[in-house]
């Protein structure tokens, strides 16, 4: 199979959106926790694009396997090296970025690299099936987190996000703190499963139902589908929205109930159904626009081209811009002699450094590009990986 335009596209608009909104939450101060655009940015850019990646993520994996040759050990081998090697650039990026003491705060990649095994398995799963599990994935998360401590872990109670409670007060709410990563085994595990920034629990549905829509694009059959996962997609947004509204009416837990306030960390049943909702949309407003019959992918404008290029380099892509993001503030902590997360900039300074950071990333990659990737991150993967008996490797997508 060729690429698919549209998932190429939509990776790299959530892989350029996971960039502004990083910059707007770490670099944005206090006077920028309270305007619009922090709030549209930080949650109605960065919610949905973390869900997305991960969708695509599953989807991506089912479109790499139906291009490469291999019985099933050389197929799980290369799963395996995969998700050994994005687990441990996950590390390495939170090491490098945030210092070693920061690497079991669970961010995404080591998420994808756990859930790049568990997607080898999944393909020998009926649909059927692995929408169940998903299913269940997502009704049992509130019952399986309720004895960890969310305010411990992440430092202190529950606080509505501003700009929205003005309106719909309890209706959305974050973490007052960061997630607070202590070097013990239990709370390791128990941040990987359920408390970190990016758990199992319940993060792990959307690469299932990737591995779904992606055999639906291999199988030619997903043009017929759009209509039913655009309804589907609108259903699941208006549960979740009507959810958080009625959990309004009762004393609910982001963490336990179902019907609960709107949150991201932990990621609620009600965001839960608002992610999965609005990736859907998304996705079948792109296929239908971008791999519609006729269309000449040569003849794309530059903000697709754009997007398609951080797609096919997303892992270096992403790796590099924590990197932009951190070591700044590590700079100014050192002259300042005090932290600058979350202290640095107004909102529009911090939304102009992440369009500055996008604008630089872009361009790193085509300099890459013209010297064939080597050295990057996916270069380095496809070297590892186990190569076809008729075929040498090539870099893969993340």
């Amino acid at each position: 199979m060729s690429r698919v335009l549209s998932i190429d596209v939509m990776r790299g608009a959530a892989l350029v959106g996971m960039v502004i909104v990083h910059f707007v939450v770490y670099y944005g101060d206090h006077s920028a926790t309270g305007t619009w655009p922090y709030f549209l940015v930080n949650h109605a850019l960065g919610d949905w694009g973390a869900a997305a990646f991960l969708m695509l993520m599953g989807m991506s994996q089912v479109l790499s396997a139906e291009k490469r040759s291999g019985g099933p050990a050389l197929e799980l081998k290369r799963a395996l090296v995969r998700g050994g090697f994005l687990f441990l650039v996950g590390l390495l990026m939170l090491a490098v970025t945030w210092g070693p003491a920061r690497i079991w705060q669970w961010d995404i990649l080591t998420m994808m690299g756990t859930m790049t095994v568990v997607v080898f398995f999944c393909r020998f799963a009926p649909s059927v099936l692995l929408i169940a599990g998903s299913l269940v994935i997502a009704l049992a998360s509130p019952w399986l987190r309720r004895n960890v401590d969310f305010e411990a872990a992440w430092g202190g109670p529950f606080i509505q996000v501003p700009v929205i409670s003005d309106a719909f007060p309890g209706i959305l709410l974050d973490p007052s703190g960061a997630f607070q990563v202590i070097w013990t085994v239990p709370d390791v595990v128990r941040g990987f499963l359920f408390a970190g920034e990016f758990p199992l629990f319940p993060w792990a549905l959307f690469p299932v139902v990737g591995v779904v829509i992606g055999r639906r694009v291999v199988r030619g059959r997903i043009a017929g589908d759009l209509p039913l996962l655009a309804i589907i997609g609108g259903l699941l947004v208006c549960l979740g929205l009507g959810g958080a509204w009625a959990s309004l009416l009762r004393p609910s837990s982001v963490v336990r109930d179902f019907l609960s306030p709107l949150s991201i960390y932990p990621d609620s049943f009600t965001m839960i159904a608002v992610q999965l909702g609005m990736s859907l949309l998304v996705f079948t407003g792109f296929s239908a626009w971008f791999d519609r019959p006729g269309r000449d992918p040569a003849k794309a404008g530059p903000v697709v081209r754009a997007c398609s290029r951080a797609s096919r380099s997303s892992l270096t892509f992403y790796f590099l811009h924590y990197l932009l993001v951190g070591w700044p503030l590590a700079i100014v902590h050192l002259f300042r002699g005090r932290p600058a997360v979350a202290a640095l900039l107004g909102v529009w300074p911090s939304l102009a450094a992440g369009l500055a950071a996008v604008v630089l990333l872009q361009g790193l990659l085509v300099v890459w590009e013209r010297r064939q990737g080597r050295f990057s991150l996916e270069w380095w993967l496809a070297a590892l990986s186990p190569a076809s008996p008729s075929a040498s490797g090539s870099a893969q997508r993340l």
